[in-house]
């Protein structure tokens, strides 16, 4: 397996700018995981990665070896497509075994990586079937299995799952991370779908219009994110934001959203926040982190860290409900117990666990923290 790294790698398509100027590290045997909305440039990252795409500046090493100049097809890594790509007058066995037979692989070298992959993808009795046989799970399974006889030292992933039902989304995430378990390989992932990315990440790269925003782990980018694009786009439902300045009573600070509420910052976080006393700044809160304060035994929700809502719908989700509230101008969701009473129009005491709440320079829309 490989390493895979950029360095300074930017991209255009004429005057667009697809990447820019991007550094990123990829470990050997990582899941690394691309991630943006359409149009951030992580396909374009992956094309350029398979050397279907030219790099205009910069460096990409797979392993200690340049690879600007090499082509696709000695650059050892093996692609899965969106839709597939599969052979229709071919059967599964020869589907898989194609790309073998191109290299001249001896026939008894290329049954056995068939056969390992088939067992590995639980396959092996589809091994006759044609794809239009087969159901767009079972495709994807193959269009896995062509990569892995290929051995190669990096996995390319272009949205491979993007194409499934969501229950069989599901269970194809959890059948990849195994894979990548099993394999050991370097898998680079690329998906707009951010639970995908939550779920089966080592590491995600968050890109927007062709930058790098953040490279983290999941649960780092998750609670600690570098600006309002990653804080908004990690987490669902996304994250709350509202217009906000900071304010100072005695030796406290309190984030104020003029009149409609008032939140307390937790005492090891002032300094963060003492240059931006009268200052506007932006307010960040996800709804887990809300609470019906009505229903709550929780001693940390106090008058200093809650305000009032207006509930506009309701919806019960089992085991919580999701409350989308009015606070003067702004509108909330809150996640909260499945308890709670809240019906529509009610105004309702809603508790912030500050310890998880988010400020923005208002400006820049970097985290303060």
């Amino acid at each position: 397996m490989a390493s895979v790294t950029f360095e300074n790698v930017t991209k255009r398509f004429g005057e667009v700018v697809a990447a820019n100027d991007q550094n990123i590290e990829i470990k050997d045997k990582e899941f690394l995981v691309l991630v943006g909305p359409s149009g951030c440039g992580k396909s374009t990252d992956l094309r350029m990665i398979a050397g279907l795409e030219e790099i205009s500046e910069g460096v990409i090493k797979i392993g200690d070896k340049v690879v600007n100049d090499i082509p696709p097809k000695d650059r050892d890594i093996a692609m899965v497509f969106q839709n597939y790509a599969l052979y229709p007058h071919m059967n599964v066995y020869d589907n898989m075994a194609f790309g073998l037979k191109l290299r001249k692989f001896p026939k008894e070298e290329i049954e056995r990586r068939v056969q390992e992959a088939a067992e590995i993808l639980s396959i092996e009795p589809l091994l006759e079937r044609k794809p239009k046989q087969l159901s767009g799970g079972q495709r994807q399974r193959v269009a896995l299995g062509r990569a892995i006889v290929r051995e190669p030292k990096v996995f390319l992933m272009d949205e491979p799952l993007s194409n499934l039902d969501a229950k069989l989304r599901v269970q194809m995430r959890t059948e990849l991370s195994k894979l990548h378990d099993r394999l050991k390989t370097t898998v680079i992932y690329v998906t707009h779908d951010q639970t995908e990315a939550m779920t089966m990440g080592d590491r995600i790269v968050v890109l927007k219009d062709g930058y790098v925003q953040q490279v983290d782990e999941p649960l780092e980018l998750y609670n600690h994110p570098n600006n309002m694009f990653v804080a908004g786009f990690i987490g669902s439902p996304a994250m709350n934001f509202l217009d906000a300045k900071i304010v100072k009573e005695g030796d406290d600070y309190y984030t104020e959203g003029f009149g409609a509420f008032k939140v307390k910052i937790p005492d090891q976080l002032k300094d963060k926040v003492k240059d931006y006393v009268n200052k506007r700044v932006v307010f960040g809160i996800r709804p887990e982190n809300l609470t019906d304060a009505e229903i709550t035994h929780d001693l940390d929700i106090t008058d200093e860290n809650s305000f009032e809502a207006e509930v506009e719908v309701v919806e019960p989700m089992g085991s919580e409900i999701y409350l989308y509230l009015a606070v003067d101008e702004h509108s909330m969701i809150a996640r909260v117990d499945a308890e709670s009473e809240a019906k529509v129009g009610d105004k309702i005491k809603l508790g912030v666990y500050t310890q998880k709440m988010h400020v923005f320079d208002n400006e820049t829309e970097e985290a303060l923290f």
